[in-house]
């Protein structure tokens, strides 16, 4: 069928320059992985929530699917179209303008493309803090980190980017706008809506601008490398690092030795904080008013003396800051290892990661006893990013295919059975689709399949992604 009529239609909603066709979308059409593929007929780049309107209404009229295109720095597909349908990507790359910051009311107003780190430096410029910070804060946008429901390593103090977000401003599917940017911290006049679309990966619409939490900005920030005697007690020293810093720990990141000495040969630049070689390290962040090296001194001091760590370096200046996070940021395995990749954005209660950690690896090696089971992320809040790389063979080998299957669920099942999540901030989108169902009741599902039906009953936005409405209401398209 051909579908001149609407993308001519679109190309006079939006003129030449918000317009991406031919060879030039392919790079939208796929994930920053590589993992996920898609066809396009079009990308659309509106400047204003009117034009994104019109390109819904034009959408909605001809029947085509809607794929909402934030930084595209997402690891489970969400961003990509998927099967067989006629889709048009909306990108909101465009719309990057921040619209005010608002130091007295703590907020910032922001369209739904502008990047992370244009936020932080706003809010630093008016002596205020931004929470939302992970490591693609260089080109992750507002809205896409809204779609998710994002994470990231200050999670232990702020929370996820639910609880970062006063209001919302949105296109409903029907091409409508809702104008939701109020910047109340209470409001108890009835549904809170903006609830719907934080983590909706764009299936019930298309968040345009928000409304943003500042913070006040610490005038003292230090962070610690630091080398960990065994994993058994990672929790002690948790529990240390909260009693001497209170409120004042803002992250609490756990580093596995084995990509830490990859990343530390793959990139140069970088450099040990301490010399002291560990299967596991802890980065430890204090903030506050006040100093913080004494409190530093303190734990570590406590932790020495009760044996929870061999060594640590407290980073005395910018530079040692910054190599301390971009350490952070390049031990993701996915950067270092070459192999297929299984992942896992797990999220357990935080009592509980130790032994789940050693009952993943157990499990795993049972299968197969040369399997490794790598694992990074943000002890504070309980959720761990975790992989396995497989290897002696290819995808497309049915043995091999076999076999990735059955390690997917079991650790799957595994998490599960700690009352945990096999999504905790990246999303569900292609790569968890069918996984999920495994997590919820379908109770849950139904609810979730009553309200994308009632906002989208033509289903035409994001399809093939989270999960398959029809199958926990066959009824709704009767």
């Amino acid at each position: 069928m051909s579908h001149e009529t609407a993308l001519a239609e679109i190309r006079a909603a939006l003129g030449g320059k918000g317009l991406v066709e031919g060879e030039d979308l392919a790079p939208f059409a796929q994930d920053i992985r590589g993992a996920y593929k898609g066809e396009a007929l079009i990308v659309a780049r509106p400047q204003s929530t009117e034009e994104v309107a019109a390109v819904v209404r034009i959408c909605a009229k001809h029947g085509l699917k809607i794929v909402s295109q934030g930084g595209n720095t997402g690891l489970c597909g969400g961003a990509v179209p998927r099967g067989g349908a006629p889709s048009v990507i909306l990108s909101l790359a465009r719309m990057n303008k921040i619209l005010s910051v608002d130091p007295d009311r703590y907020t910032v107003t922001a369209e739904a493309g502008v990047i992370l780190q244009s936020i932080h430096d706003a809010a630093a410029d008016v002596n205020r803090a931004f929470s939302m910070d992970w490591g693609a804060r260089g080109s992750a946008t507002v809205g896409g980190g809204i779609s998710t429901n994002a994470g990231g390593i200050n999670v232990l103090r702020f929370g996820n980017t639910r609880d970062q977000v006063l209001g919302i401003e949105a296109v409903l599917p029907d091409g409508r706008i809702w104008n939701g940017l109020r910047a109340l911290r209470k409001d108890s006049s009835g549904y809170d809506l903006k609830h719907l679309f934080i983590g909706a990966e764009g299936t019930l619409g298309v968040v345009t601008k928000a409304v943003l939490k500042l913070h006040p900005r610490p005038a003292y920030e230090q962070s610690m490398w630091a080398s960990v005697t065994e994993l058994d007690r990672l929790m002690e020293l948790f529990v240390l690092a909260r009693s001497v810093a209170s409120e004042g720990l803002t992250a609490f990141e756990l580093v596995p030795g084995y990509t830490y000495e990859k990343a530390l040969a793959q990139y140069p630049v970088l450099t040990r904080p301490v010399q002291t070689k560990a299967e596991w390290y802890v980065i430890v962040r204090f903030s506050g008013q006040q100093p913080v090296s004494d409190k530093f001194e303190t734990f570590f001091e406590q932790a020495m003396e009760a044996g929870l760590l061999t060594d640590g370096a407290l980073a005395q200046n910018v530079a040692q800051e910054n190599n301390i996070w971009n350490l952070r940021d390049e031990i993701p395995p996915l950067k270092l290892m070459k192999s297929k990749m299984l992942k896992w954005d797990a999220s357990v209660p935080i009592d509980r990661i130790v032994p789940f950690l050693g009952e993943a690896q157990r499990r795993a090696t049972a299968i197969r006893d040369d399997l490794r089971v790598i694992a990074f992320g943000h002890v504070g809040d309980g959720n761990l990013h975790m992989s396995i790389f497989p290897e002696g063979g290819q995808p497309g080998d049915a043995a091999f295919d076999a076999l990735c299957k059955r390690i997917v669920s079991e650790i799957d099942q595994l998490i599960w059975s700690y009352g945990g999540s096999i999504c905790a901030e990246h999303g569900v989108g292609v790569e968890n689709y069918e996984r999920v169902n495994g997590q919820k009741d379908p109770i849950e599902f139904e609810m979730m399949a009553g309200i994308r039906r009632l906002f989208d009953p033509q289903g035409l936005f994001n399809p093939g992604k989270m999960f398959d409405p029809e199958r926990y209401l066959p009824h709704a398209a009767e």
